[in-house]
């Protein structure tokens, strides 16, 4: 009888222990699959913000770029004379054409009429503003004709 009740036991035991070794590596998998899960999604995840990251430094490098050619180009056709170099022209046409195939309609006419006859409402400064909200969106803020430093000989002198 003592025998047959330990041997019961002892089976038991096994069996529960068994089982416990079985729920454990369950319990262990489930563990480990939902931490893969987890993982995958945080790599997405940070995939996708390296690649929005991306985007914008590209977009960033774009705007620059843009943003060089309109200057250039503003300052290249006003300082346009008779005795400027075939180049010089050369240049100017391409980066008028350039700026021809992206700029929208309104703001390269006002370019070209800022370069042409000048005026108090259309000139290089306010061409400036028109491609700076163009580019930068948003981002752009509220700068005016007035807050963009310009040089050329007198200005800032006082008149007596």
């Amino acid at each position: 009888m003592i025998k047959t009740f330990m041997a019961e036991v002892l089976s038991s035991t096994v069996l529960i222990l068994i089982l416990a070794f079985l729920a454990r590596n369950l319990i262990i998998q489930r563990l480990k699959l939902e931490l893969q899960k987890e993982h995958s999604k945080f790599l997405l995840e940070l995939q996708k913000e390296h690649s929005k990251f991306l985007d914008e430094l590209q977009w960033n490098r774009k705007v620059q770029g843009q943003a060089a050619r309109v200057a250039e180009y503003l300052v290249l056709a006003r300082r346009l004379k008779e005795s400027s170099p075939e180049s010089d022209y050369d240049r100017a046409n391409q980066l008028s054409w350039e700026l021809a195939m992206w700029l929208p309609d309104e703001i390269y006419k006002q370019m070209t009429l800022a370069i042409a006859r000048p005026n108090q409402n259309v000139n290089p400064l306010s061409v400036t503003i028109s491609v700076r909200k163009i580019l930068l969106g948003e981002k752009a803020g509220n700068l005016v004709q007035d807050d963009i430093g310009h040089h050329a000989p007198g200005i800032g002198k006082k008149n007596l």
